[in-house]
């Protein structure tokens, strides 16, 4: 199968980088094009985001229906919007803070002219009650960043290496950060791409990773379930996204990982590639 979807994606002469396939415990991958080892993830920085939370909720240090304002109580506006007293680690992860746009992205977020990125969040009107309304944002993943360090005493990245990391064999890495040195947590990790795979293997395995527990089961299951706060929305879980044949993790110019359980299988692919690329069509033409 793995030939069949490398010559796949190269018959369709799109900039894939490189792809990897687990399935049934054997691993493939291969080099499409020259690239550098570690790769940027963009958006799937997300889906590491999420599942650092989901650990540091398994140690008994945040509830995911904690208030988020209860991490920043020195942020805080001195009149904060009534909604964000309201606003729980969920809504983060579920992408229904309550934005009326999404933020923090590459073409805005080095030109708001603060430093204190926290703070000129927390200063964000919000258009819509918590919970209903789910609005893309980069703001809430970083905002999920820092909370991972308020609870835990560690930074996001320094958390995930001690965390996840080495017990998945993953040693190196890099993440942008913000100004104030926090890790930026909804994009820019940079990684191998069998290494984005394993967090695919990760979630395949219900929170097990080559026998050993690494994030809880019902964080696990939760995560590749959509929320459903909004009836308009997206099929989107805690950062995953849901499709005909799994759940997958997308970043920007199509980077991916792909789960497909019923196959016991993870695809995962870097990219630099404008528009929509249909991986999903792909492998679901060769199950």
């Amino acid at each position: 199968m793995f030939e069949q979807l490398r010559d796949d994606i190269l018959a369709t002469g799109a900039n894939v980088f490189r792809i990897a396939l687990y399935q049934d415990g054997e691993w493939r991958e291969e080099t499409l094009r020259p690239v550098c080892p570690n790769l940027n993830c963009y958006s799937l920085s997300k889906n590491f985001t999420a599942t650092a939370i989901g650990i540091v909720s398994d140690m008994g240090l945040l509830s995911l229906d904690d208030p988020i304002v209860k991490f920043f109580p020195a942020e805080l506006p001195e009149q904060p919007d009534e909604k964000l007293c309201r606003v729980t680690v969920r809504h983060l992860l579920t992408q229904t803070m309550g934005n009326e746009y999404g933020y923090l992205f590459e073409a805005d977020r080095h030109t708001h002219h603060a430093d204190d990125w926290v703070r000129y969040v927390l200063s964000q009107k919000l258009a819509h009650e918590p919970g209903t309304r789910f609005v893309y944002s980069n703001s809430t993943f970083y905002l999920l960043s820092v909370i991972v360090h308020r609870a835990s005493g560690m930074t996001l990245d320094q958390f995930i290496r001690a965390h996840l990391f080495r017990q998945m064999g993953i040693e190196s890495f890099a993440w942008e950060t913000c100004p104030m040195g926090e890790t930026f947590g909804a994009s820019s990790l940079y990684l191998h791409t069998r290494d984005i795979a394993k967090l695919g293997v990760l979630y395949l395995n219900r929170g097990e990773y080559e026998g050993g527990r690494l994030l809880s089961r019902a964080f696990a299951e939760d995560a590749v379930k959509p929320y459903g706060g909004d009836p308009q929305g997206p099929k989107y879980g805690l950062s995953f996204w849901m499709n005909d044949i799994g759940y997958q993790g997308g970043g920007a110019y199509n980077q991916i990982i792909l789960v497909v359980p019923e196959r016991n299988l993870v695809f995962a692919a870097h990219a630099f590639i404008d528009g929509e690329f249909d991986y999903v069509g792909i492998v679901k033409n060769r199950l």
